[in-house]
């Protein structure tokens, strides 16, 4: 497995007490940090917390590499292990920062894992991911998830998909709304990174049906709204932000002057917009051979349901995202049997991209400098991508 070397720059508190020596950890990715405090753990004799990213190379982008983490020890460390040499850039790191994480400020995990010992009990949390988008704790049974403030509550949203489908998605412990904390029993069972042809039947048709009965409760919904009609708009602002080579910007530009035929085709599908998940492949699903749900609803938004098709097409060998897109197209006309489900496919090639790139743009304008890292390239891929798929299909 890849793995990544890891930096830690140490505080009780506020307070710097210094840095551990470099260390190897998988898995690779820069998120995922059990790891990361399980040596520490070790080799600090006390309880660790990672607040934040500090600093990446950038060989891959999400892993591998060197890797600077800020971390809080819950405890005076041993002696003798950390080197307390003064760090040059301890300042900046706990400088006031408006758009840091509530969960990258001190003592920020903490909050979020008292809240959940309140609810399930004193049970033993281990951090399991931590970055721009989420903080994500496990306990025995349970999982607390943290979110940002321009993405969705996981158990907001839950609790509107449990309204049709009590299983279709994790069980809600709790919710605490003005600090977009959700507390989830654990979903049993495996992510389902390979899907066989039951559980993509099962799984995408349960989530059409929930989101054709949402569709008309999408103004209830506290999440990010993105309508294909807003599209145009918010893709000329990227030509405005966004670095392009001059050829691309003429291609945006032209795809811009198609834009309203393409989303006529859209339109013309007859399918209604509602919540869509947002990162719909199947590493996202579990199951324990009786029951399937979903999981990870932080990054669902107010849009068109064939964003999610498109999403998981693209995660699937061509055989099974065949096999999904069938299973998709029937379940959308057993809700509305006027819709042409299949019209929507090939606009969405092009206009999920574009989604893709606004959405990216939000992160990067909500989050702060050092972890922009993740996303920075993204806008203008996503961008270039959309272009590419005009093309494609011949607009």
């Amino acid at each position: 497995m890849e793995t990544k070397t890891v930096e830690a720059v140490v505080s009780v508190g506020h307070r710097y007490v210094g840095r551990v020596p470099a260390f190897e950890v998988e898995p690779a990715w820069w998120s995922e940090v059990e790891g990361v405090t399980r040596q520490l753990d070790q080799l600090l004799g006390v309880r660790t917390i990672v607040l934040r990213l500090v600093h990446a190379d950038e060989a891959v982008v999400g892993r591998g590499g060197r890797v600077v983490y800020h971390v809080q020890a819950l405890g005076e460390p041993r002696a003798g292990v950390v080197d307390e040499t003064p760090y040059d850039g301890w300042d900046a790191i706990v400088a006031a920062e408006p758009l840091r994480a509530t969960w990258a400020e001190v003592d920020g995990p903490g909050w979020l894992i008292e809240w959940a010992r309140g609810i399930i009990g004193p049970l033993d949390p281990v951090q399991v991911k931590t970055w721009n988008l989420s903080c994500l704790i496990r306990f025995p049974g349970a999982w607390a998830k943290a979110t940002s403030r321009f993405g969705s509550i996981d158990a907001d949203i839950i609790d509107h998909i449990h309204r049709y489908d009590g299983r279709l998605a994790p069980t809600v412990l709790g919710t605490s709304a003005g600090n977009r904390w959700s507390l989830l029993a654990h979903a049993p069972g495996a992510d389902c990174w390979e899907p066989d042809p039951p559980t993509i039947e099962d799984v995408v048709s349960r989530w059409v049906a929930v989101q054709a009965e949402l569709a008309a409760e999408v103004d209830e919904l506290d999440a990010p709204v993105l309508r294909p009609e807003h599209l145009a708009d918010e893709v000329s602002r990227l030509l405005t932000i966004v670095a392009l080579p001059g050829d691309d910007v003429l291609a945006v530009e032209e795809l811009l002057t198609k834009l309203p035929g393409i989303l006529s085709e859209l339109d013309a599908s007859g399918l209604p917009i509602t919540l869509v998940h947002g990162d719909f492949h199947p590493g996202n699903w579990r199951s324990d051979g009786t029951n399937r749900a979903i999981v990870d609803w932080a990054d669902s938004f107010v849009g068109h349901p064939a964003t999610d098709i498109q999403r998981l097409r693209g995660w699937m060998p061509q055989a099974k995202g065949d096999h999904a897109v069938e299973v998709w197209s029937a379940a959308w006309k057993r809700r509305i049997p006027n819709s042409e489900p299949f019209r929507a496919l090939q606009p969405m090639t092009v206009l999920g991209r574009l989604v893709g790139a606004v959405m990216y743009q939000r992160f990067l304008e909500n989050i702060e400098p050092d972890e922009r890292i993740y996303h920075a390239d993204d806008p203008r891929t996503e961008l270039q991508a959309a272009v590419e798929a005009m093309r494609a299909c011949g607009w």
